[in-house]
């Protein structure tokens, strides 16, 4: 009888091949990846939205991270780059979206110090905009006879600090000659409301609270083309290897089914942990 022993360097390297056969990936174990096709994000009065946007009873797998949503109490919210927006308007088939700043909404004052900025690989500003700077902690000055007319006040650590909202191109307001602020928060605002902000500089918390427009760009468009091209159903992402995936009925598509397309994870049934 011929006896098969293993010693303790080839079991280690056999338990090590046994694991990697079951690749953990962001793809719970049996995904119903079918969901993707079936669900839509609705909250408050953003409804119906598919691809690429996740969130609410759309799983993280149905679309890459950048495009997720969450729905606080009825409000659909949106993180880009370090900074929260109150999602206002959505319009998928001119790819736009109108935001404003959660630090900022109903309120002029904010300790994010933080400007809105876009990296133009998923969102970049709309037209229509115009730039808005509000200065904060801004030391009082005895050279203003009277409140200047962008003056408002915001509590810094118990103490009421001078603060100014400055419009238009930088440095075309007087101010900053004479006034000397610790922190700028650069916000875009829709330019109808700008014009009426120029002859009305109380209406500043209704301005910020009308937002500002964003286009967005899925950057995974042409590889969803290719998946739906190629027979899959839907598209979807998974986290762990920072690829898109094609989704075909309740499981992954298999490779055969689609073709030669660059960066797509294919295979059988999604398989992983939770």
């Amino acid at each position: 009888m011929l006896s098969l022993s293993l010693s303790s360097p080839t079991i280690i390297i056999f338990s090590i091949f046994i694991v990697s056969l079951h690749h953990t990936t962001s793809l719970p174990s049996h995904a119903s990846l079918s969901i993707c096709n079936n669900t839509t994000f609705n909250c408050g009065t953003i409804t119906n939205l598919s691809y690429p946007f996740t969130g609410g009873d759309r799983p993280s797998f149905c679309g890459p991270p950048q495009f997720h949503l969450n729905c606080q109490n009825g409000v659909p919210e949106l993180n880009i780059s370090s900074v929260s927006y109150r999602v206002l308007q959505i319009n998928s088939a001119t790819h736009s979206l109108t935001l404003a700043r959660l630090d900022l909404w109903n309120d002029t004052c904010t300790h994010h110090y933080i400007n809105s900025t876009f990296d133009g690989t998923s969102y970049s500003y709309g037209l229509g905009n115009r730039k808005l700077i509000l200065y904060y902690g801004c030391k009082p000055t005895s050279v203003f006879t009277e409140d200047p007319h962008n003056l408002f006040h915001c509590d810094c650590n118990g103490y009421k600090n001078n603060s100014y909202c400055l419009i238009g191109p930088f440095p075309l307001d007087p101010i900053l000659i004479f006034a000397e602020c610790d922190e700028g928060v650069e916000v875009p605002i829709l330019e109808e409301q700008a014009n009426k902000f120029v002859g009305n500089r109380s209406l500043l918390r209704e301005v910020l609270m009308k937002g500002f427009n964003v286009n967005y760009s899925n950057p995974f468009d042409d590889d969803c083309l290719e998946c739906i091209g190629s027979g899959g159903h839907q598209c979807g992402f998974d986290y762990d290897v920072d690829k898109p995936i094609c989704i075909c009925g309740n499981e992954l598509c298999p490779s055969s089914e689609l073709g030669k397309v660059p960066g797509w994870q294919g295979g059988g049934s999604a398989t992983g942990t939770t």
